[in-house]
């Protein structure tokens, strides 16, 4: 066991070199958080308290942090394999698995740092901005709350989480840069839209709205709305909840998570098995 981890450890350090090293990922950092200030000043809710400005970046947070995840990750395992690098990494004890889950924690490790500081730098001016009435530590439901939006942070951590690891398989089935591209946008808008327009039209087909709690959790964007209405907005202006289940939504968000990973993993370890398998039949078709 002591062996795997130090495999993991090792391919860890090596890829949060790597990510280090890219001004690109600092940019992108720095981008987000002009954005979100933007958003902020425009709103308006970051004058008023944590829950209006949560209100104000619910939305585009939705598009903002699956976006950062997919740029985070999806080249994260395609530059090793199409370098060469992952066939030289082969030669040591280090597996597959190993391999890809030290890669996929460097990106959640960026992920906490270009999304998470952002984020977490807009708290703090929230906190030492808005109204005075305003900054008061809850006690009971309807009070604002520096602890809302903290839940708020973890959220977004979660949700952004099961991005960097989709991109992270999306980089593993790619076979170019161009194609690793062309899929991580499918992937964001598949995750970003595609999760709402199935249930609308669910419902338009006569589904009962009972099951929109459950449906809700089902796709990450909507785990994470729902977990932000449930225990972030819910908690100050409607102490009933019932907006989804946060076991159901938290399990969503860390399932895709893992399936991402188990995606990346299986593809690098059966790829090249599963392309000769369909060259030979393509070979028997020909003859």
């Amino acid at each position: 066991m002591s062996g795997r981890l130090s495999a993991v450890a090792t391919v860890f350090r090596r890829e949060l070199a790597t990510v280090v090293r890219t001004p690109g990922y600092g940019v992108l950092a720095v981008g987000l958080l002009v954005v979100l200030g933007g958003l902020l000043a425009a709103g308006g809710g970051g004058a008023t308290g944590f829950v209006p400005a949560v209100v104000d970046l619910l939305f585009p947070t939705e598009v903002l942090v699956p976006l950062a995840g997919v740029v985070l990750g999806y080249r994260a395992l395609l530059t090793d394999s199409a370098s060469g690098e992952l066939a030289v990494i082969r030669t040591y004890p280090v597996r597959i698995g190993e391999y890809v889950a030290g890669v996929v924690l460097a990106r959640l490790a960026a992920l906490g740092a270009a999304v998470g500081v952002p984020y977490a730098v807009v708290g703090v001016a929230v906190w030492l901005t808005a109204a005075p009435d305003t900054g008061i530590f809850a006690t009971h439901a309807g009070v604002d709350s520096p602890l809302l939006y903290v839940r708020f942070l973890a959220f977004v951590l979660l949700l952004g989480g099961a991005y960097v690891s989709l991109a992270a398989a999306v980089s593993a089935l790619a076979a170019s840069r161009r194609s690793a591209i062309a899929l991580g946008t499918l992937a964001l808008v598949a995750g970003v839209l595609g999760g709402d327009l199935v249930l609308l039209r669910s419902l338009a087909a006569g589904a009962s709205p009972s099951t929109v709690p459950a449906s809700l959790a089902l796709t990450p964007n909507g785990a994470f709305r729902g977990l932000v209405f449930e225990h972030v907005i819910g908690v100050a202006f409607a102490p009933e909840g019932g907006f989804v289940s946060t076991t159901r939504a938290v399990g969503s968000l860390v399932g895709w998570t893992l399936l991402g990973a188990v995606v990346a993993g299986t593809t690098l370890a059966y790829g090249g098995r599963v392309d000769a398998v369909v060259e030979r039949v393509r070979g028997g078709i020909g003859e």
